[in-house]
Parts: C-alpha cells; sequence; structure tokens
C-alpha cells in the first residue's frame, strides 16, 4: 500500500514538473521570438518604416479610391508623394539646422567650459571651505570625485563632436535606406491585399487566427499608446521650441534652440523624469549665477509646459493599457543595453506585448500560476 502512494506521489511529482517546464519553455520561446522578431525588424528598418507609413495614408488612400474615384494605384502613388513631401520637408530642414546648431555647439564647448569655470572655481572654493575641518581622507575622496566628473563631462563631449561628424559621414547610407523605404512604400500600398492573402496562405490556420487576435488586441492598444505618448512628445517640443525662441527673442541671446528643444523633449518623453529634470536645475543655476530674469523666464516656461501637460494628458492617454513607470523605465534600461537606442522604443513594446501574452498568468500571479501545485 505505502509502495503504491509512493509510486503515485512520484508520478505527480514528475507530472508537476513537467507542466512547470512546459511554462517555462513556453516563456523562454515568446521571449527569444520577441528578441528575433525585434533583431529582424532592425534588420528590415525600411520596410517596418514602410508598413508605418502605408498605415498612416491608409485613410487618405480609402478616401482617394472611394470618394474622388482615383484609381488605387494613382491613389498610393499621390498619398506616397504627399506624406513624402510632408515629412521630408520637416525632417530635412529640422535634420539641416539640428545639424549645424550641434556642430556649433560642439565646436563651442571648450569657450563654455571656460567661460563657466570662474563661477564653479567660486562654488569649488566655498566647498573647500566647509571642508577644512573634515578629516583628510574625506577631502581627499571628494578631490578624486570631482576630478572624475570634470573628466567624465570633456570625455563626452569629445564622444558627441565625434558621433555629430560620423552622422554626417554616414548620409550616403542614409539616401540608400530612404530609397528602399519609398519604393517598399510603394509597393506595399500596391498590392497590401495580396501581400497579406498570401501570407495568411503560407501559414496553418490556427497561426494566423493566433498573428490576427495578437494584431488587434495587442498591437492596436500599443499603436494607440505610442500615437498618445508622440503627440505629447510633440507639444512638449512645439511649447518648448516657441517658448524658447520667445526667450531668445526678448533678448537673452539663446543659442542653440531647436537642439535644445528637441533634447528636453526627448527627456521628457523618459518615464518618471519630465522637462523639469532639465528646466528647474536650469532655472536654479541661472539664479544662483547672478541671471535672474533669464531663470524666471525659464521657470515660467517650465510652469506653462506642465499645466499644459495636466490639462491634455489624461484625455490623450485615455488609450494606456496601464504599465507602471517604474517596468517601462526598467524595459526602456534593457532595450537600451540589448538594442542600443532604438531600444527605448523596442523594451516599452516588448512590455506591452508580453502583458497582453501572459494576461492571464499575470491576472493569478505570474510565477504562482507555474509553480503552484
Amino acid at each position: 500500500m505505502e509502495q503504491k502512494v509512493e509510486v503515485e506521489n512520484v508520478e505527480e511529482t514528475k507530472k508537476y514538473w513537467f507542466r512547470v517546464g512546459k511554462k517555462l519553455l513556453s516563456v523562454i520561446l515568446v521571449l527569444v521570438g520577441l528578441f528575433l522578431a525585434f533583431k529582424c525588424a532592425i534588420f528590415f528598418l525600411p520596410f517596418v518604416i514602410a508598413i508605418i507609413i502605408n498605415k498612416i495614408m491608409s485613410p487618405l488612400v480609402k478616401l482617394m479610391t472611394n470618394k474622388l474615384k482615383f484609381n488605387h494605384k494613382v491613389s498610393v502613388i499621390i498619398s506616397v508623394i504627399l506624406v513624402i513631401a510632408i515629412l521630408g520637408t520637416a525632417i530635412t530642414f529640422g535634420a539641416i539646422k539640428l545639424t549645424e546648431e550641434l556642430y556649433d555647439l560642439t565646436l563651442n564647448i571648450p569657450t563654455y567650459i571656460n567661460a563657466i569655470m570662474p563661477t564653479l572655481n567660486g562654488i569649488m572654493q566655498q566647498i573647500e571651505v566647509a571642508f577644512v575641518d573634515l578629516p583628510e581622507a574625506i577631502t581627499s575622496q571628494y578631490y578624486t570625485v570631482v576630478s572624475d566628473i570634470g573628466k567624465f563631462f570633456i570625455d563626452k563631449a569629445a564622444v558627441v563632436g565625434n558621433g555629430i561628424i560620423n552622422s554626417v559621414m554616414g548620409l550616403p547610407t542614409l539616401v540608400i535606406y530612404i530609397f528602399v523605404t519609398i519604393l517598399a512604400t510603394l509597393f506595399i500600398g500596391f498590392d497590401k491585399t495580396y501581400i497579406k492573402e498570401e501570407f495568411v496562405h503560407q501559414i496553418p490556420d490556427k497561426w494566423a487566427k493566433a498573428i490576427e487576435d495578437v494584431y488587434k488586441n495587442i498591437f492596436g492598444a500599443i499603436g494607440a499608446y505610442i500615437k498618445s505618448v508622440i503627440t505629447i512628445v510633440l507639444i512638449t517640443f512645439f511649447e518648448l521650441l516657441v517658448g524658447l525662441t520667445i526667450i531668445d527673442f526678448i533678448g537673452f541671446e539663446l543659442p542653440y534652440v531647436l537642439a535644445l528643444a528637441v533634447g528636453i523633449a526627448l527627456v521628457d518623453a523618459l518615464p518618471i523624469l519630465g522637462c523639469g529634470t532639465v528646466l528647474i536645475p536650469w532655472a536654479v543655476i541661472s539664479a544662483l549665477t547672478g541671471n535672474f530674469p533669464f531663470a524666471v523666464a525659464i521657470f515660467i516656461l517650465y510652469i506653462v509646459i506642465t499645466v499644459v501637460r495636466q490639462l491634455i494628458e489624461p484625455k490623450i492617454l485615455s488609450n494606456n493599457i496601464g504599465v507602471h513607470p517604474i517596468i517601462t523605465l526598467l524595459a526602456m534600461f534593457i532595450g537600451f543595453k540589448f538594442f542600443g537606442v532604438i531600444g527605448l522604443i523596442f523594451g516599452p513594446i516588448t512590455v506591452f506585448i508580453l502583458k497582453g501574452i501572459f494576461a492571464k498568468q499575470l491576472e493569478k500571479g505570474f510565477f504562482r500560476d507555474i509553480f503552484q501545485k
């Protein structure tokens, strides 16, 4: 009898670990699949952009085809020309202006460092007075840290300058990418239905149904969320651009307005941080260095951006699918480690996809669902 019970227990244990292994394997396969999918997306980036452009211009194509009775291919060509003309003009002029400002900034970094050195030396002298009574080990460590911080910023300035030069040298590659993207956009637009039907024809019906469900339930929410975030970042960017331009216009001689607006808007896109991460220290440092009018102007700009954000964010982010900011930040960091800068986008997207795929497990408790007997 006892032997029979023992055999049953062994069988139950085997079944339990088989079930756990099966669930863990499914999680690993999903993670590996997403990793490979994102690697492929980076490799085939022009085609991914072409699909996105087709999605954007789809309403315009339908309007010209159904309402204006244009031929489908003619509608696609006109839509592509309009989209590329608008995006191309904005990106070209923006990129030229931004490159000029960043290049000029790189050349003038030594001048700016020399200009702020007297102020920094004054602050350091005040700190040294406060450090007089402290043990020598602490003061020695302090000087080492200050020296390392200065060296870090100087090295990073050189890296930024080299990056700008390398970006300019990489323009021929960019031209090829743009050319391939335009052709891919046209071909996908011409035969979108045929391409979709051929793809579905090549895979099992079960896979096709699963892909369709994932696309509708997960990527729809992701698209809505990304659209919301991009809208907020663009609004913040234009607020910064207009605000900094006005500050420059009224006599504060603020250089690199576009570069500053882009940089602060990108910081604002990061979860938890926000534009106050840059604007508030900027205003405080300006006040401490005696430039009170400029500090007030920057602080007013921050207040305006914050008020507008509080008014529009609840409405625009109504499609947020409920991921905590710290999880989003962690996903961005991991994405950056795996894929570089573009991983800042892929990281949160991965979290949203995983949240959709494992929704039932997360609702029960992810590891509880896997390991509970």
